[in-house]
């Protein structure tokens, strides 16, 4: 945005106002073709994103400094104060492995405003527009965005990212001030570092046309559960059972795959590994049975897929630890018990249900 300032005590200078037309149609079909673009560039990756992506809302916010340069009809009228502090909240979507979109606004402070040295006022600045996001290169995946461990897609680890976009501004000031361009022109650049759990931290420089720049720092939450990549997984047995031709039984290994359960599963609380009181009831009659005999046993810890993989598997460790410890305290001798943690990836019913969700959180018990 470009503006010509004077003071209302001084009216009998001259009051100027260039529309400029042609210069904002040149900054919208900038900004429309870049969108475009992006557009196609995300277009391009669906049939990768589609196993490795799952599009998700979300909201940010944040804080930041700002250098405003309005622009004076003359040289009695200055811009005494041109750095202020700001805020901007946005509304977002992932729709691609690469590609966002934002919807934002922006309240970027005030300049001050000097008449002959002295001060007369100011003008504030806020700004709201759209805006696309690309996602360049991120420190888990590279630039290559169909890696198994695609933090890319699910927005993981840290990302560097451009941003265009175009929008509208706003002046609320007492002196007399003109808005040449209501439109801008919005290019930017920043980092991201996603978690795990939807939140990530932002760090962003942006451009609003020729006299707005704005720094920041903020916040993202996304909402919704990135699944992984897992059907490419599921896809070893169908290959491995597809050679029928070959029939050869004795490879299935039948004291892995095939055995029974031959103790009871000891099921968990949401997000817990603290046992149960029906979860010590049986594993005191799991205890009496190892004490008067030599078998030897396998705990597998699981969980079901709510919150990240990076979370489920070290609860899942968590959960056979715990049925390991209560055994030994019970008198079993730790050398005959072993155990592994498989996190989500062996669910024993639906994770789509509370029901099936509540048998995936367990530690199954297996001879050794």
């Amino acid at each position: 945005m470009i503006m010509r300032i004077s003071r209302k005590a001084r009216r009998s200078s001259v009051r100027s106002h260039y529309k400029q037309k042609k210069r904002l149609c040149v900054v919208i079909g900038a900004a429309l073709s870049c969108v475009s673009g992006f557009v196609i560039l995300g277009a391009a990756q669906a049939n990768e994103e589609t196993k490795q992506f799952t599009p998700r809302v979300y909201i940010g916010g944040g804080v930041g400094a700002s250098q405003l340069e309005p622009r004076t009809p003359n040289q009695s009228i200055t811009v005494s104060e041109q750095n202020d502090t700001g805020f901007h909240v946005t509304l977002g979507y992932d729709f691609t492995t690469r590609l966002s979109a934002e919807v934002y606004f922006a309240d970027l402070g005030a300049a001050g405003i000097s008449f002959l040295g002295s001060e007369v006022g100011d003008i504030d600045y806020q700004v709201a527009g759209l805006s696309a996001i690309v996602y360049v290169l991120n420190s888990r995946s590279g630039f290559n965005g169909s890696r198994s461990n695609n933090g890319i897609a699910r927005r993981e680890g840290l990302s560097l990212y451009g941003r265009v976009g175009v929008g509208g501004v706003s002046a609320n000031s007492e002196l007399d001030h003109t808005v040449n361009n209501e439109v801008h022109l919005a290019l930017g650049a920043g980092l991201e570092y996603g978690f795990g759990n939807g939140f990530a931290l932002r760090g962003e420089f942006l451009a609003l046309d020729t006299d707005q720049q704005y720094a920041s720092i903020g916040l993202v939450k996304r909402f919704g559960k990135v699944r992984n990549a897992a059907p490419a997984a599921a896809l070893i047995p169908a290959i491995v059972a597809a050679p029928a031709a070959n029939p050869a039984p004795e490879v299935v290994e039948p004291p892995k795959t095939t055995a029974p359960e031959l103790f009871p599963v000891v099921n968990f609380d949401f997000d817990q590994s603290k046992l149960t009181a029906a979860a010590r009831s049986t594993l005191v009659d799991v205890a009496a049975r190892l004490r008067n005999s030599n078998e030897s046993i396998m705990l597998e810890g699981h969980t079901d897929w709510i919150a990240s993989e990076e979370y489920n598997q070290p609860l899942s460790e968590r959960r056979a630890l715990r049925v390991r410890d209560f055994l030994i305290e019970n008198g079993v001798a730790s050398d005959r018990i072993e155990y592994k943690a498989f996190g989500e990836s062996k669910p024993k019913d639906t994770n789509q249900s509370e029901a099936g969700r509540a048998r995936n959180r367990r530690v199954e018990i297996l001879s050794n």
